[in-house]
């Protein structure tokens, strides 16, 4: 396997790597506009900030802990 970049623009394959996604689900990603390539020379790339960007997006939110049960404390009504 290639060795991975360290620049910041990304190949499809490199990009399907870096996000672990297939082919087929890359493409179906920019068809939905989910996702932006840059085109250079004919090459299709990806953004590495971009990536990272989608990655924080589809984080999901931190659940809020779920109230305590039992005794309440002193001096509460």
């Amino acid at each position: 396997m290639a060795k991975e970049t360290e620049g910041r623009l990304l190949s499809v394959n490199e990009t399907c790597h870096y996000l672990h996604l297939s082919r087929s689900t890359l493409y179906h990603m920019i068809e939905r506009k989910e996702i932006s390539p840059v085109i250079i020379g004919g090459r299709t790339l990806f953004d590495r900030k971009d990536l990272d960007e989608l990655i924080e997006k589809a984080k999901a939110p931190a659940e809020k802990p779920a109230p305590r049960r039992g005794r309440k404390p002193k001096g509460s009504k």
